[in-house]
């Protein structure tokens, strides 16, 4: 009988432990349980996790080179504070991406994609009633993830979702300030009738502008916070 590589096992379930410990990390910071600036305590989460230090340190370098995490030399990991050069950029960035998205997805909608979009949009609607901004803002994102994919480019899809995941460090402030979510959902509405009117001028600009307001509004409040 062929002996097993218990070399091999033991590397393997190491790897899923990591990877179950990155994606539960990921979660918790993106939800807001860590804040921006806060330090990630290794031991902590060690010990209530029941694990070693070796499988915690591998997963926080992974959530640091994917932008959610920062090293600081001889401090350890922290959650990435706001800068407003960096929303700027990634704003930016979203900006562009978006317009492409729109584009696409109104050049190749097709009416059975609709149910997709309507979704959201009535979950949206749901959480501006009841006044619910982590709500909102997950039903927010699934909207544009679902455009994203409407366009059907993978690369697009790829990159959206990597900007989006360190945008998700701040962007559910600027929709806790008094008003947002109405006027929020206003605008996705006339995405969304864009995109289903397969209008890709209309969708791209919509998308765009839309995008770069909502960097406005967020820079606003950065700075609000900074002078007071």
């Amino acid at each position: 009988m062929a002996e097993f590589n218990v070399d091999e096992i033991k590397e393997f379930q190491s790897r899923s432990l990591v990877e179950v410990i990155f994606r539960q990390m990921e979660g918790m910071i993106l939800a807001g349980n860590f804040q921006p600036g806060e330090r990630i305590n290794e031991s902590r989460i060690a010990a209530l996790l029941g694990v070693s230090r070796a499988p915690i340190r591998e997963a926080l370098r992974l959530l640091a080179s994917s932008g959610i995490l920062e090293v600081r030399a001889n401090r350890g990991m922290f959650v990435r504070d706001i800068q407003p050069r960096e929303v700027d950029e990634l704003y930016d960035i979203r900006g562009a991406l978006d317009a492409l998205a729109g584009e696409r997805a109104a050049a190749l909608f097709r009416e059975d994609q609709r149910p997709r979009l309507e979704r959201w949009m009535g979950e949206m609607a749901v959480h501006v009633e009841a006044k619910d901004v982590g709500g909102y803002y997950r039903a927010n994102i699934n909207f544009h993830t679902a455009i994203v994919e409407i366009a059907g480019n993978e690369n697009l899809l790829a990159m959206y979702e990597g900007i989006c995941k360190r945008m998700s460090l701040f962007r559910q402030a600027s929709l806790s300030l008094p008003g947002q979510l109405g006027v929020s959902l206003q605008k996705h509405r006339k995405i969304a009738d864009a995109i289903t009117a397969n209008d890709p001028a209309k969708a791209g600009n919509l998308l765009r502008h839309h995008t770069l307001e909502a960097k406005k509004t967020l820079l606003r409040a950065i700075k609000g916070k900074k002078t007071t």
